[in-house]
């Protein structure tokens, strides 16, 4: 009995010391996010129709957002290192953003960098300009590279039997192609039939496709093993910030110049930005109240364990969940 109550003392305090840990992670990130935003903001020239101090303002958030977003491809690649294990965390989720980063980083910096491009914007939308900015160029670019990064360690790292599912590599591989023969046919056929602002517009709805499925993986599988061990949900809690200030800037700029085409022309930052809020919402609740367990598979997690013996063909508690499902393949 003793040794029961000092037990349960020893749990209580453990827990409380995680729950600290975790206010003062989110805490942290949260200045960190607010002081590269404020401190960027002010530093860069703000780009765009927007007139000070609103232009101020605006940059301030697209950079605030952008640190967001940024940001929430470090817990997960710490986490990994951590523990030498990507079990745990979904390999098509980490495909499909290498796919999506690449069409969103071409997009964004085709629509900020190229002339011909901005013209061809600006004649369709009545000679409005497009609201692509720096920050959304430079988050791209870095989202791809860090994303990278993770599948690297992928490479390197104990995966306990998972792999990429054969879906994956079918749509991937697909939309590869598809990609380089439209770019093909627009430097061939020299805008007579399609141009490019068309194959920019192309890649933004990849983008969104990309998004609308790629958290689905992620999502199932902690559904399947009823844990997000292995999943760092910082990476949720910095994405869901970045997409709620992508979308009060977005929606701050069309109201403050009375243009609200770039909700239609610049569909990739506005979709993605609710899109991933969305899914985001899905992972806390996931995390914070369906699956409360933090025991870690690389500390012997009984219910992790048994989750992957269903891939050596051993029995398996989670049999009658996952029958008829390929999970893992």
């Amino acid at each position: 009995s003793l040794m029961r109550r000092e037990r349960s003392t020893r749990e209580k305090e453990e827990e409380h010391a995680e729950y600290v840990r975790e206010v003062r992670i989110v805490l942290a990130g949260s200045v960190l996010v607010l002081a590269i935003g404020f401190l960027v903001g002010f530093l860069t020239k703000p780009s765009g129709q927007l007139e000070e101090p609103a232009a101020r303002i605006s940059n301030v958030i697209g950079w605030c957002y952008f640190a967001a977003w940024s940001l929430s491809f470090y817990p997960q690649a710490v986490l990994n290192y951590q523990r030498k294990s990507v079990i745990g965390l979904s390999f098509d989720y980490q495909i499909y953003n290498i796919i999506g980063f690449s069409c969103y980083g071409l997009f964004n910096a085709m629509m900020f960098w190229s002339p011909t491009v901005q013209q061809l914007y600006e004649k369709r939308h009545n000679g409005s300009q497009n609201k692509v900015t720096n920050a959304d160029v430079f988050f791209a670019i870095h989202a791809l590279i860090l994303t990278l990064y993770v599948v690297f360690q992928i490479s390197i790292y104990d995966k306990g039997g998972q792999r990429v599912t054969r879906l994956c590599w079918f749509i991937s591989g697909a939309l590869t192609l598809f990609i380089a023969v439209y770019a093909v046919l627009v430097g061939v056929l020299k805008e007579s039939v399609f141009n490019w602002l068309d194959f920019v517009n192309v890649l933004s709805y990849i983008k969104l496709g990309i998004t609308l499925i790629k958290y689905a993986p992620q999502a199932y599988m902690n559904y399947a093993r009823k844990s997000t061990v292995g999943c760092n949900i910082h990476n949720f809690l910095l994405d869901i910030t970045g997409g709620s200030l992508s979308l009060a800037q977005l929606f701050m700029d069309c109201a403050l110049t009375h243009d609200w085409s770039a909700i239609n022309g610049d569909v990739a930052k506005f979709g993605l930005g609710l899109i991933s809020v969305g899914f985001d919402i899905v992972f806390i609740i996931q995390h914070y109240v369906l699956y409360t367990d933090r025991h870690d598979l690389v500390f012997q997690s009984r219910r992790d364990r048994d989750f992957y013996a269903v891939n050596e063909g051993q029995k398996s508690e989670l049999d009658p969940l996952l029958q008829g499902r390929d999970v893992l393949e």
